[in-house]
């Protein structure tokens, strides 16, 4: 009987938690986490009050741009909680002394690149990324992801994301994917650089557990939800695995841009993945 009603509190207790984090959309806590970060990677990783400039003017530009457009389409008012993201993308992620202007043309690339290159009422790139993607490559503006400092920040909102999401398929074909194939690489050139098994392997492991930009990638950017595979679980992993490689590729031939470019062009072959179906041998269910 004590054992019943245990069980039942559990429930009950399990139930409530998830009422409450339920009370609160996917955006509402992407927005939550990407402020704290920010506030964070400010006060307490001495990048000072001067980097929230570039941030207010991103989101300023995306907002209010983002705002009119909606109005001008649907004749409605609406706070655009995507575009305060997208906003908070573009000055988190640029590096912090850039003219103004490199912010305003980023964040206004991002809003209409959501609303003028769609595929099936679904815009095809994610908007903050392609936004940094072009004015990196126009201006070549340097972006330092500088509020993924923080990382145990970065990976403890970031799983919650994931989850939110149900997109751990998707996050571990890619870092999987993305930290076996670079230890393939780096621990021979290691090994020909130090002539050292342990000094290669140190420093696979010391990209594992410092490298917070490619955690922040594969949480926050990489699982945009409207930008990648829906279709199913083995369209994610493909999703991840192909972006992951191709991000390693372009690391040899243009590393400065290889991170965002490699989601851009993945961004490309999401509507491909959607339309193919996989199964198993004999299943005529997709997975």
């Amino acid at each position: 009987m004590a054992q019943n009603v245990n069980l039942r509190s559990k429930k009950v207790s399990s139930l409530n938690i998830k009422t409450m984090l339920n009370k609160f959309t996917i955006y509402q806590y992407v927005i939550s986490f990407l402020l704290i970060l920010t506030l964070v990677s400010v006060f307490f990783y001495d990048f000072g009050v001067n980097a929230l400039i570039p941030v207010i003017i991103s989101i300023i530009t995306t907002t209010l741009l983002d705002l009119a457009i909606n109005y001008f389409k649907y004749k409605k008012i609406e706070f655009p909680q995507s575009a305060l993201i997208s906003g908070l993308f573009i000055g988190g992620l640029l590096t912090q002394n850039l003219q103004w202007y490199v912010y305003v043309l980023a964040g206004t690339v991002a809003i209409l690149s959501k609303h003028l290159i769609n595929y099936n009422k679904k815009h095809i790139f994610n908007p903050a990324n392609l936004g940094i993607l072009l004015t990196s490559v126009i201006f070549g503006a340097f972006h330092s992801w500088w509020i993924s400092s923080p990382k145990l920040l970065v990976v403890l909102f970031g799983l919650f994301i994931v989850w939110r999401l149900k997109r751990f398929d998707l996050m571990l074909g890619f870092l999987l994917t993305y930290y076996i194939a670079s230890s393939f690489i780096e621990v021979p050139r290691s090994m020909m650089e130090h002539h050292s098994y342990m000094m290669a392997y140190q420093n696979v492991y010391l990209s594992l557990i410092g490298g917070s930009v490619i955690y922040f990638f594969a949480m926050f950017m990489l699982v945009e939800p409207k930008t990648n595979p829906t279709s199913g679980k083995k369209q994610r992993i493909i999703y991840g695995i192909f972006v992951a490689l191709l991000f390693i590729l372009l690391q040899f031939f243009i590393p400065q841009h290889a991170i965002v470019l490699a989601l851009a062009i993945g961004n490309l072959f999401v509507p491909v993945l959607d339309k193919i179906r996989l199964s198993f041998p004999g299943s005529q269910k997709s997975i």
